[in-house]
């Protein structure tokens, strides 16, 4: 936890404990979640932090929360399509909410996370990918929690939040292909053996009974490889 004694360089090995961290994460969902969790222990004040996800075709979820409050108060945010953390993902910016008593923004969700005990929150815009935006929120129970010095750390932490997130995508999307192909080649290796055909001709028979089922092909592969047959086209 960086406190508001603490020393520059204090913070720079703070912040550098926290890339570590980040690095040493083991899969997407235990990125995201240790993403959080860092961000809630960031700061002095904070009671829970979350992340908020805005995927292809304008899809929002909440993959991560530190603590229920976090995760509530961005689920008031999906209910009424309102909220710091969303104008943070639209505006490319740092959004703070220094007193939800005195702040009249975001009216309908301001009415939800008030019964939430919810005083102050700051949301950091992330960088994930091209079709996917997102960010991350940390609330508090206190008004003014997060000062200007809170917003700059926060920003240094978001983009290394940032990195780590688009890496275990990254991984998380070559893992699936990975599976495909294996799951591919089984199916080929069953087809050339049942039917004694060359590898070329085994994929073409999964391609062709594919288009001819409407069926993906890594889902005909799996059906394959699960019941060693090869079977018909639909009717």
């Amino acid at each position: 936890m960086i406190s508001e004694d603490s020393t520059a360089e204090e913070l720079l090995e703070h912040v550098g404990a926290v890339g570590r961290e980040l690095a040493e994460a083991d899969g997407l969902q235990a990125t995201l979640q240790l993403i959080v969790d860092l961000g809630e222990g960031l700061f002095e004040h904070s009671d829970g932090a979350s992340l908020m996800l805005i995927g292809r075709g304008g899809v929002i979820v909440t993959p991560a929360a530190s603590a229920p409050v976090a995760y509530d108060s961005d689920m008031a945010q999906h209910a009424t399509g309102q909220g710091p953390c969303l104008d943070a993902i639209r505006e490319h910016a740092t959004i703070v909410m220094d007193d939800l008593e005195t702040d009249q923004r975001w009216p309908d969700y301001r009415s939800r996370v008030l019964g939430l005990g919810v005083r102050s929150m700051i949301s950091f815009r992330l960088f994930v990918t091209d079709d996917s935006m997102g960010a991350l929120d940390v609330y508090s129970r206190r008004p003014h929690a997060f000062d200007r010095r809170s917003q700059l750390i926060g920003q240094v932490f978001a983009a290394q939040a940032s990195g780590a997130m688009k890496a275990a995508l990254i991984e998380a999307g070559l893992q699936t292909a990975l599976q495909s192909r294996d799951v591919i080649g089984q199916a080929k290796g069953i087809v050339m053996a049942r039917h004694r055909l060359t590898a070329d001709m085994a994929y073409e028979v999964l391609r062709r009974l594919s288009q001819d089922r409407n069926q993906k092909l890594t889902e005909l592969a799996e059906e394959i490889a699960r019941t060693g047959q090869l079977p018909g086209p639909n009717p």
